[in-house]
């Protein structure tokens, strides 16, 4: 078996897991995260599990728990501090209602990950997923697919593990809303391997799924690949 270490990238919305899940079912991939070591930090440290941070409508959802008043202090200093510093003109937002403001665990993790860690060290993520693939990789494992490709270093460390970067796109998401944070990102910049287009159903999204990793795993020509996706 060859090894395939496939890395996503794609705004919030496109896909990207359904594209994973997918490959998992299909092809006996690992599915792994950058985030997964966010998560888990993030739900230690506001006493939430990881299920109400990961289930995508949850993502979305403002929680009680997560306002900025019970945050850990290292963790209120670096979001306060990096605020400031994108609107120097804006007064620091240390007011009642912002600290007692609900946040989305989207919010949460986007600043836990890039204000918090990432402002601590460059590699912080990258560090702890390699971590995990190598031992992973000596238990005989062999493909894996990381859904969140955000981050040029996050790129360049699984094409340097022998890696390619995917790129899901989906008509209607674009860099807005929950997108416009610093970490979002289409995927472009990164100069994708594979671009799949998530514009029918699941059925049609496997497929072009399936033909990409065969193509990829044989050295065939898409165009040969002919296969029946089951109902």
């Amino acid at each position: 078996m060859k090894q395939h270490i496939i890395g996503l990238s794609g705004w919030a919305g496109s896909g990207k897991d359904t594209v994973a899940d997918l490959l998992v079912a299909h092809a006996h991939f690992r599915k792994l995260a950058f985030a997964d070591a966010l998560r888990a930090e993030v739900a230690d440290a506001f006493g939430l599990t990881l299920k109400e941070l990961a289930t995508p409508h949850l993502k979305s959802t403002p929680n009680t728990a997560l306002r900025m008043r019970g945050a850990p202090r290292d963790f209120l200093a670096a979001v306060v501090l990096s605020l400031s510093v994108a609107a120097p003109d804006h007064r620091t937002p240390l007011s009642d209602e912002w600290l007692d403001l609900p946040r989305t665990p989207r919010q949460i993790l986007q600043w836990w990950g890039t204000e918090y860690r990432r402002s601590q060290h460059g590699r912080y993520w990258t560090r702890a997923l390699l971590s995990r693939l190598v031992e992973y990789q000596r238990n005989g494992e062999k493909r894996f697919v990381i859904t969140d490709v955000r981050f040029d270093n996050e790129a360049d460390t699984l094409r340097t593990a022998g890696g390619t970067i995917w790129q899901v796109t989906r008509p209607g998401y674009c860099g807005e809303g929950e997108n416009a944070h610093v970490s979002a990102t289409n995927g472009t910049r990164f100069q994708p391997e594979a671009v799949i287009a998530n514009l029918h159903d699941v059925r049609h999204l496997q497929g072009l799924v399936l033909t990409e990793f065969i193509a990829r795993d044989f050295g065939l020509d898409r165009a040969s690949i002919r296969f029946a996706v089951n109902a």
